[in-house]
């Protein structure tokens, strides 16, 4: 008889494997044979059966998700998506990518598209628009949920969401200890979760914090590091994103500006698959995607296999602080 109680998590405990791995072997997909034995045996001996209406859909899922982008164009998004594609191939499923260009009505063009393909599940990214397929989704029971924002018709779904707060702590924590009392932020015209995440850091550390706003498309590195020399008290320490922090370095040794003796400056990755290098070597705060797509993959999995849904939004680490040589200790 079948043990109601026991869940597939169970059954791959017992059988020694991932809970992907015992679904695809209770499934009848392609596994190891000692894979297969084990999962077939813990099965029997803890009473566990395949759910029935979940079998019997099996002949009508497409054994796709469906993925949109507001905009790919980041190589943080392509590390993103090869994450979340591993993930979901270890229980067989097939990861289909679009992008809306940056258009919010042709996001909604995608999700209703994606839904006319039967996809089994969907993940959107950066969603915005007004989200009327969602009903669709909803009445045919299929899995739909936002990856790093939402907006709009989109506000409602639930999310996986980056978090870069513990490596902005640890920044944060090591610059006071090297004598700094105030970082000045370069925060650009645009949604920059990093930038934002540090800032929210800062407040939470009770570090004194200097918002400057930049023009990316007209940032001039040397008008920016005259603007911070006439403040006062002067500025020891400045954070921006990698690509501005490349042009503050560079600005730095034309003005005379020694870095770290005179101006410390710490780096975040934003958009660039490997920062091209510097001298001396960025301290940076480093960002690694992969934990945000493995646990969206790892989410997706057991809303699919197991049909527990995401029911609120959960945060995932995904900075390290690296200190090198751009950062030293507060002058005079």
């Amino acid at each position: 008889m079948k043990n109601t109680k026991v869940t597939l998590s169970d059954v791959a405990a017992r059988a020694g494997m991932s809970a992907a791995t015992a679904s695809r072997a209770l499934r009848g997909l392609k596994v190891h044979k000692k894979y297969q034995g084990k999962a077939e045996a813990a099965a029997a001996e803890l009473g566990y059966v395949l759910n029935e209406s979940a079998r019997s859909l099996r002949s009508v899922r497409t054994m796709t998700v469906g993925m949109v982008y507001h905009d790919l164009t980041s190589m943080l998004g392509m590390e993103l998506l090869r994450a979340m594609a591993a993930g979901l191939d270890e229980i067989g499923y097939s990861l289909f990518v679009s992008t809306a260009q940056g258009k919010s009505d042709h996001f909604d063009q995608l999700v209703h598209r994606f839904l006319q393909r039967r996809v089994d599940a969907l993940v959107c990214v950066h969603s915005n628009g007004d989200g009327a397929a969602l009903g669709g989704y909803a009445a045919a029971g299929i899995p739909v949920m936002a990856l790093i924002t939402k907006a709009g018709g989109y506000d409602g779904l639930p999310m996986v969401s980056p978090t870069v707060a513990g490596a902005s702590g640890e920044c944060i924590t090591r610059l006071r200890a090297l004598g700094h009392r105030a970082v000045t932020v370069l925060a650009p015209d645009r949604l920059a979760l990093p930038i934002d995440s540090f800032i929210a850091a800062a407040k939470t550390k009770r570090m004194k914090l200097v918002r400057h706003e930049i023009n990316e498309a007209a940032f001039d590195a040397r008008t920016v590091l005259r603007t911070l020399r006439a403040q006062q008290p002067l500025p020891t320490v400045v954070v921006a994103l990698h690509a501005e922090a490349t042009k503050l370095l560079e600005a730095a040794a034309a003005l005379k500006m020694r870095v770290p003796a005179d101006l410390s400056i710490v780096a975040i990755r934003d958009r660039t698959a490997i920062p091209p290098p510097s001298s001396p070597p960025f301290s940076t705060i480093h960002l690694d995607p992969k934990p945000m797509g493995q646990l969206a993959a790892d989410v997706l999995k057991a809303w699919l296999v197991e049909g527990v849904a995401l029911t609120q939004d959960r945060h995932v680490e995904i900075g390290s602080w690296i200190e090198r040589d751009t950062t030293g200790p507060a002058p005079g």
